[in-house]
């Protein structure tokens, strides 16, 4: 533009597509567009969707948080929540998003809790999220920590009734609930869709009973409860349950009518005894499911073909098998097909992930770390075909006997597969620094002699491709990483 003719093509635009910028913008960034005119200064307070996140006032490429630093940043977040709650605009009546994160601090949490609770009771929320960190999460704290977190957060819950009450999402951490204390807020919290507890418990060897009408998403992870009681809970449809601390009958599920969608992760020790699927998931008809091993002892126990199983397993499309510890027969894997006639797409990760495993010896003798993580399972079923299985993916895939053997079996067994995926070895960060070596085929003739080595002898229309871990496809991205 000529100096003279220069104008702010930005500022206008309409309001509706103002506040459609904005509202792809967090609090503390929508909140600095102020200084940009008079016109600019009242959009904040027509968002119609509000997220505020206590990690967004960290100096920029700050990641540590310090307690100085934390009492810091919770008392932006409470400034900046009462700033936008007070100059909300109250013919925008209609909230779509309102998210909070933050640190449980006594009157800051509170703060927040009446400022949210005000909202709700003028406007239509129609998604409200808390998700609540503690200090725990930031350094290592013991189970007195929990204790006084789990204090405070009911502390804060019974201030705020009316806050609660309105949560459709509620993620929590590090906590040690009292009795009756998890069954109150799953009462006041009435139209809650979501729920994530990370660490948190209600003492030693309890018990964790839930019975909700709207919840639809359930995640456990990491929490010492010796058993948790799905009692009823009509609207659920997706489950992750990580790191049960007990492997005989850790899950009873009761009334589940509409869940599809499991996710099963646990560290398996040489003492723990192995799971059966029939039992543990007894009572569903799941769709989807992940079962992790984070690189450690396979706990699942591979079973024939029975009319529990089969139930169990009647309508499922995906299988992950996730974090799968290298260099042992693959073959339990296949039990699954059988009683799964509907199954689509397997996936299978095999990963000793170093960076995240005990490798001392010494800690993992006194820890009673399984030294023989994989196991041997013969199929019933001669000659067994399945019908319906489309893709096999394999992320960590080797040039070694025991899975080019899988690989071949499930290319027989899967009479109308069409294709298969096989991924070089996958790496975080730290990884990526000491990659460990590799017989992925690399070369083209390699891959062809890979290739020919697998398909030897077999009847298969199943295209082969070869890929690098560092450009997985999309949808294969979606897949692995659910729920």
């Amino acid at each position: 533009m000529e100096d003279g003719n220069r104008e702010d093509v930005l500022s206008n635009l309409p309001d509706h597509i103002l506040l459609t910028i904005l509202d792809r913008l967090n609090v503390r960034d929508a909140a600095r567009t102020c200084v940009l005119s008079r016109r600019w200064q009242q959009l904040p307070a027509m968002l119609s969707q509000i997220k505020l996140d206590v990690l967004d006032f960290l100096p920029e490429g700050t990641t540590a948080c310090y307690e100085r630093e934390i009492v810091r940043i919770n008392g932006a977040a409470v400034e900046a929540t009462k700033s936008i709650m007070s100059r909300r605009d109250p013919s925008r009546n209609t909230i779509h998003l309102l998210s909070m994160k933050f640190f449980l601090r006594d009157n800051d949490t509170i703060s927040i809790g009446h400022a949210v609770g005000q909202i709700m009771a003028t406007h239509k929320v129609e998604t409200a999220q808390f998700a609540i960190l503690t200090e725990a999460h930031y350094s290592r704290r013991g189970d007195d920590d929990l204790v006084y977190y789990g204090r405070n957060f009911m502390l804060f819950f019974e201030a705020c009734p009316g806050a609660f009450g309105g949560l459709t999402r509620l993620k929590l951490q590090d906590l040690r609930f009292g009795k009756s204390d998890i069954c109150n807020v799953l009462l006041t919290c009435k139209q809650l869709k979501h729920l994530r507890m990370f660490n948190c418990n209600s003492g030693v060897w309890t018990t964790l009973q839930v019975e909700h009408l709207e919840l639809g998403e359930l995640e456990i992870v990491n929490c010492s409860f010796r058993k948790v009681v799905l009692i009823s809970l009509p609207k659920l449809t997706q489950m992750a349950f990580h790191g049960w601390i007990a492997f005989q009958d850790p899950l009873s599920v009761g009334d589940v009518p509409l869940l599809e969608t499991v996710d099963l992760t646990n560290v398996c020790l040489s003492s723990h005894k192995m799971v059966k699927l029939s039992e543990f998931l007894g009572g569903t008809s799941v769709r989807n499911l992940r079962l992790g091993f984070e690189s450690e002892k396979i706990w699942v126990q591979p079973e024939h073909l029975t009319r529990q199983l089969a139930a169990v397993f009647c309508q499922l499309t995906f299988v992950h098998m996730a974090e799968i510890p290298e260099g042992y027969d693959l073959s339990w894997s296949l039990f699954i097909l059988e009683p799964a006639p509907n199954l689509k797409e397997l996936y299978l990760t095999v990963w000793d992930h170093l960076c995240t495993m005990e490798t001392d010896r010494e800690k993992r003798r006194a820890l009673s770390y399984s030294i023989r993580k994989g196991l041997r399972w013969e199929s019933s079923a001669s000659r067994f075909q399945h019908r319906s299985l489309e893709t096999l993916v394999i992320f960590g895939f080797e040039s070694k006997e025991y899975m080019l053997t899988h690989v071949r079996c499930v290319m027989e067994a899967a009479v109308n597969l069409k294709n298969v995926f096989l991924y070089n070895r996958l790496a975080c960060e730290m990884c990526r620094d000491n990659p460990p070596p590799s017989s992925f085929p690399f070369a083209e003739t390699k891959k062809l002699l890979v290739e020919k080595i697998i398909t030897s002898g077999i009847d298969s229309a199943a295209s082969i491709h070869f890929l690098s871990g560092e450009a997985i496809w999309a949808s294969h991205v979606a897949k692995k990483n659910f729920p």
